[in-house]
């Protein structure tokens, strides 16, 4: 199984702040830096994250989806603003990939409503939200489509968290 650890400092960090009311906010910020720049999946820092304090569940699953959408929105901005051949010629691996495939053809198929759907599943969004920069996507649609699937998706996660942490240990 293909898991990832939360890195030492991250976790430092969250251990410093969880005492403290900004917390959701140092969280939040992480979420955002992670979808904009795509380095790990966000994931592995909401599960320790809500373990560490359970009470906040809701928040962290609302902010961290909202931060989510905007650094989406974010970094298809920046993709436009690069161009297609900025993209093609650092990422050429990524369009032969099957998870390009399946985000190109979801995306012309349903639209926004694919990405949603990515945005809320498993699937790596990072191949859907190139595909929406280079077709020229609205942000505004990537924002809310992004942002509506990974609240959804993390207000469970965390909500499964603070009520069956046990389940979630291995992931601290």
């Amino acid at each position: 199984m293909n898991t990832h650890a939360v890195p030492d400092w991250l976790r430092r960090l969250l251990m410093r702040s969880v005492a403290h009311r900004y917390y959701s906010l140092v969280v939040t910020a992480i979420a955002f830096s992670s979808t904009m720049t795509f380095t790990f999946p966000f994931v592995v820092v909401l599960i320790p994250a809500v373990l560490l304090s359970p009470r906040r569940w809701c928040t962290l699953g609302l902010l961290c989806g909202i931060a989510s959408g905007c650094g989406a929105a974010a970094l298809v901005e920046i993709f436009q603003y690069l161009g297609s051949e900025f993209v093609v010629s650092h990422y050429p691996e990524l369009m032969h990939s099957q998870a390009w495939q399946t985000a190109s053809e979801w995306l012309q198929r349903w639209g926004l409503v694919a990405m949603l759907i990515i945005a809320g599943s498993p699937i790596p969004q990072t191949p859907a939200l190139l595909f929406c920069a280079l077709a020229d996507v609205s942000t505004l649609g990537i924002l809310i489509a992004v942002g509506v699937g990974k609240t959804v998706k993390y207000l469970f996660l965390a909500w499964a968290t603070a009520r069956y942490p046990a389940r979630f240990i291995r992931y601290s």
